[in-house]
Order: C-alpha cells, then sequence, then structure tokens
C-alpha cells in the first residue's frame, strides 16, 4: 500500500514534465521561426503629436535608400509636413529627394504611408522620399518638422532590400538619376529636397 501511495504522485509528476517539455518545444521551435519579424525591425515614436510607425530606410545594395514610415496625426489638428532630414551616425546630413514639390498634409486622426510603391500616392496624399550613401546596418536621425507639432525626431534603422519590402517603393539608381538629367537638358528636374533646396533654387 505504502510502494502504491508513492508511485501514483511520480506518475503525475513524469506526465507533467512531458506536456511541459513538449509546449516548450513548441515555443522555442516553431512559435518565433513561423513568424515574419518585419513589425519588430522598424523604428516607433508614440510620445509625439504625430506618431512615426515602422520607420526605416530600404536600401539596395548601392545604398540608394527609401523612406518607410507611417506617420500618424493624433494632435488635434491638421499637420503640415514642412521639412525632411536625415542625417548619419557621424553627423553627415544625406540629401532627401521626394516625389512631389507640396508639403504633405495630414488631416487630423488619418495616416499616412511615406515610401509606398503604389503608383496612387498622390491620389492617396502621401510621398516617396529617396536619398543615396546609406549603409545598410547602421542607424540615422531623421527629423520631420510641422507646421504646427514642430519638430519630430527618431533614431531609425537601415535594412537591405529584400522580398519582405516589396511594397516599398525602390530607390532610384545612378544611372536612372543621370538618364533623367540628361533628358532635362542636363539639370535635374526639380522636386523637394531638404537642406535648403529652397535657397539653392533661388
Amino acid at each position: 500500500m505504502r510502494l502504491d501511495r508513492f508511485r501514483r504522485p511520480s506518475a503525475a509528476v513524469a506526465a507533467a514534465a512531458v506536456v511541459l517539455a513538449l509546449g516548450a518545444c513548441g515555443t522555442s521551435f516553431n512559435a518565433q521561426t513561423n513568424q515574419r519579424y518585419q513589425a519588430g525591425i522598424g523604428a516607433d515614436l508614440r510620445d509625439s503629436p504625430v506618431q512615426v510607425l515602422g520607420a526605416m530606410l530600404v536600401s539596395d545594395e548601392d545604398g540608394n535608400a527609401t523612406l518607410s514610415a507611417t506617420l500618424l496625426n493624433k494632435s488635434g489638428t491638421d499637420q503640415r509636413l514642412t521639412d525632411v532630414r536625415l542625417v548619419s551616425s557621424d553627423g553627415e546630413e544625406l540629401e532627401l529627394t521626394s516625389t512631389s514639390p507640396e508639403d504633405l498634409v495630414l488631416t487630423d486622426q488619418t495616416a499616412r504611408t511615406l515610401g509606398s510603391v503604389s503608383d496612387d500616392n498622390e491620389a492617396q496624399q502621401s510621398k516617396v522620399y529617396t536619398t543615396s550613401g546609406v549603409t545598410p546596418g547602421l542607424y540615422y536621425t531623421l527629423t520631420l518638422t510641422f507646421d504646427e507639432a514642430g519638430e519630430v525626431e527618431i533614431y531609425l534603422p537601415s535594412v537591405v532590400r529584400n522580398a519582405i519590402y516589396d511594397d516599398v517603393a525602390p530607390a532610384p539608381t545612378g544611372a536612372e538619376e543621370a538618364a533623367e538629367e540628361a533628358a532635362n537638358g542636363g539639370s535635374p528636374e526639380p522636386s523637394s529636397t531638404t537642406g535648403g533646396s529652397e535657397d539653392e533654387a533661388q
């Protein structure tokens, strides 16, 4: 009788150990490997009147990169994006070129995605910002300036373009930029840039 009393608890403990071991295996080997980690790559800034979500630079092997981010206006008023600046970790400012010279306007409680591959960015009231000289794997400082909310600064990573980022518009290569310049008579097509482009135009 005494032997039976000790065997039953031992069997229960062994069964519980098997269940725990199987659960641990499921978590370690399947849960993480079967899930995309894309959401964790981009940088988020939520404690701001205009939130910045999933911000990153998607770069090709030559350093031509597209800014990808979602801007969410939670300020209680419309916001106009008047300036975008990108600075490397060593303090070098990278020139950003956009698809439209017009300021991006975010109405209150709306979101806009920057860098979308869609051909309908104008209808969606969004823009694509591209740059060159980016080193994948490094972090950069992005400063967005709004007419009402002021400056919003975020530290964002640069990643190598692959199939995960097919919905991000590709940045023009050096050859494409040269062809565009030649088609415009040797001068680049006017576009919205950072770093005092208005002063240069004058």
